[in-house]
């Protein structure tokens, strides 16, 4: 990690000392702060580009460190922007400072309650980031099985299509209900 990326996550990252955060490390593409409740790393991806902030709780050395991102934190409060729904993507390390300094200053402005530390807080943000997947898993599911009924439209497998269609029942359209009220009317026709 270059000298440059160093100095400007310090200087853009100052806040964190004055709330009594020390700098403990600095090791390939990451700066971490810390203070005995909670963890704080700006971590970039050299290959990648990539530019994120994590935070997590301070544990007892024998647990499994759990970080957050600042994208979690943000979503989970409903002010992540519209156009970023992942890290930034930086390759040319001349770039960073502003990038840098937004992270700063988002992190500043909505991650308090995990700066100190605040357990509850943190829970949530694991309940969040758990809804999150089980809806991510939930859509590739409902689209999965949009694409076999698809296919069984193709072959007239009106019996396949209700089973297909019952597995989702909560998730279909207009048009897909009434697909399958006519798929229920004529599987036994065939």
């Amino acid at each position: 990690m270059s000298e440059r990326f160093i100095g400007i996550v310090n200087q853009a990252f100052s806040f964190l000392n004055d709330a009594g955060f020390c700098f403990t490390k600095n090791k390939a593409g990451q700066s971490q702060y810390e203070t005995d409740k909670c963890i704080v790393i700006i971590k970039r991806d050299i290959r990648s580009g990539g530019l994120e902030v994590f935070v997590g709780p301070r544990l007892e050395i024998n647990q499994t460190q759990n970080l957050y991102s600042l994208t979690d934190i943000l979503d989970m409060q409903g002010v992540l922007p519209r156009n970023r729904r992942m890290s930034f993507q930086i390759a040319d390390e001349k770039r960073l400072r502003p990038f840098v300094d937004q992270l700063a200053r988002e992190v500043e402005a909505h991650a308090q309650p995990a700066l100190a530390g605040d357990r509850m807080f943190f829970r949530r943000l694991k309940t969040f980031r758990h809804s999150k997947a089980d809806a991510l898993m939930q859509g590739m599911k409902v689209q999965r099985v949009r694409s076999e009924v698809e296919e069984a439209w193709q072959k007239r497998d009106f019996k396949r299509i209700v089973d297909l269609y019952i597995s989702i029942e909560n998730h279909l359209t207009k048009s897909e209900r009434l697909k399958l009220e006519y798929a229920k009317e004529h599987w036994a026709d065939y």
